[in-house]
């Protein structure tokens, strides 16, 4: 059961379910996008960065990049959202469990995913385990639980919030609420989510 892998799934499919791909550019591209934000073209062998998230962190939440110990975390969600074989580590597995709850409960922020949302969501993740299915379908029929995210999100807090960004519209009021309390309890500043946004072509949560 490789959990990134089907991260990476999830994500294409509540962009289907939700049509979050058509406000930031379409779900072609969105593997070259997302692996450029999130961990740049890095290999997940290697340990040096070709810019991307690695860089966009050390910048935004005033780190190092280099001193990061995802292992390249970013780079193998990349590849899992392209469609890439991938091979995570048990750190990684435990991390794409975190970010999978994470988008999943974003992804209820409106105030509702509906059986027609779930079932376009499990259509579109394929070729994964009855294991994984069950996962998937577990998370998405539990309550939303904004304080469970946040407490699990230790030492990857930037990486939550994309993740959780990724499967908004943020055309409404309960998803602006969503996104400000788990800024908040992530401890993302407003100008750090705001340049976030402006990543993902996303509107700004903050007024300047």
């Amino acid at each position: 059961m490789s959990l990134m892998g089907t991260l990476g799934k999830v994500a294409m499919g509540i962009m289907v379910a939700k049509t979050v791909g058509k406000a930031m550019g379409g779900s072609g591209g969105l593997g070259g996008m997302l692996g450029g934000l999130l961990g740049g073209g890095k290999d997940a062998s290697s340990n040096t960065q070709s810019g991307g998230m690695g860089d966009l962190l050390g910048n935004l939440m005033g780190g190092n990049s280099q001193t990061r110990t995802d292992s390249g975390l970013g780079g193998l969600l990349g590849d899992a959202l392209s469609g890439k074989t991938i091979n995570p580590t048990p750190t990684q597995e435990e991390q794409a469990k975190i970010l999978l709850k994470a988008m999943i409960n974003a992804a209820k922020a409106d105030g509702h995913m509906d059986e027609q949302e779930q079932a376009k969501i499990v259509k579109h993740i394929g070729d994964v385990t009855p294991e994984e299915v069950e996962f998937v379908k577990s998370e998405m029929a539990a309550p939303l639980d904004l304080e469970g995210v946040i407490a699990s999100a230790k030492g990857i807090e930037p990486e939550v919030y994309l993740t959780s960004l990724m499967t908004i519209n943020l055309d409404s009021q309960e998803e602006a609420h969503y996104l400000d309390k788990l800024a908040k309890g992530l401890g993302i500043s407003k100008q750090a989510a705001n340049d976030f946004h402006e990543k993902l072509g996303a509107p700004k949560l903050y007024p300047s």
